[in-house]
């Protein structure tokens, strides 16, 4: 089963946009030394819609050789058809991921009725090597998978959990509701961490545990220990940080803060661009306002 807290890492680039194994070494050494339960490789964070297939099998590969065996690994292996979907499922299985995480197809998303996505999903599950937990990014996508449309594929023996990225709490509960109890429900965003663990769900993969991942990983420990008001108070702290590092500042700000807090952030790739002063100022005084620098 997948629980607790993991964190979609992201992916350094040098200044010629071009992987920087080093510092993702250093990054992964860090992580492998926390509570967090695993990593998620090629997510959101880690700019996996500009890479090439050849640099995602890279950087899959290396997280494997270079991040604790005690920790799960899972790989986003989204791409817009169903057999280039399953070859890098199988691809990435090889290498030795725990699971892949999948988008729905959104490029011809009017297409995209329950009934095509439930084959497509289905159609990547029978054929993977290993577990599949799906992806609800409406923001991106453009395609909110409905709490129904997860109750149908949670029954399919190798979809088992979904990350959810969507913010809707109460569909959130309707899934957790609604889906076998081993099925992993995992928050998408620390904005409402609390909130998912409170109705049911087993973890999360946050954009904020990239730089905080012991706050995050004490705030599901408080949950799960029944001290709420603690929870409560640490959710509160960390709002703000964590707009400033998702909504407001993007990858950019997420790397910006990595490099203030020892972790090796790098550049984000062209044609995002590296977080302007004001952004480095306002996120390095929340940092330094919650105590962690």
């Amino acid at each position: 089963m997948f629980q607790g807290i993991y964190t979609p890492i992201v992916t350094p680039f040098d200044a010629q946009g071009r992987i920087d194994v080093s510092k993702l070494a250093h990054n992964l050494k860090r992580w492998s030394d926390t509570d967090l339960s695993g990593i998620v490789v090629l997510g959101s964070n880690g700019e996996f819609a500009y890479l090439s297939t050849e640099e995602k099998l890279q950087l899959v590969e290396f997280a494997a050789q270079h991040f604790t065996k005690d920790k799960k690994i899972i790989a986003g292996a989204s791409l817009e058809s169903t057999a280039q979907t399953v070859e890098a499922a199988k691809r990435m299985a090889a290498l030795g991921v725990d699971a892949v995480l999948l988008l729905p197809p959104h490029y011809y998303k009017g297409a995209m009725k329950e009934d095509i996505l439930y084959q497509y999903f289905t159609d990547v599950a029978d054929q993977s090597p290993v577990p599949v937990m799906l992806y609800n990014m409406p923001g991106n996508t453009g395609i909110n998978l409905s709490s129904g449309l997860v109750r149908r594929l949670s029954l399919h023996p190798n979809i088992v959990g979904i990350k959810d990225t969507g913010g809707n709490i109460v569909q959130i509960a309707e899934i957790v509701r609604d889906t076998p109890e081993d099925f992993a429900v995992f928050a998408g965003n620390a904005g409402y961490l609390l909130p998912a663990l409170c109705v049911g769900a087993r973890g999360a993969t946050l954009a904020l545990s990239n730089i905080l991942p012991e706050h995050c990983c004490r705030l599901a420990s408080l949950c799960a220990q029944g001290q709420l008001a603690q929870a409560q108070k640490l959710q509160l702290q960390l709002l703000k940080i964590n707009t400033l590092v998702t909504g407001t500042y993007g990858i950019a700000g997420l790397k910006a803060a990595l490099d203030m807090l020892g972790y090796q952030g790098g550049l984000p790739r062209a044609p995002l661009k590296p977080a302007a002063e004001e952004a480095v100022a306002a996120i390095r005084a929340e940092l330094q306002a919650i105590g962690a620098l």
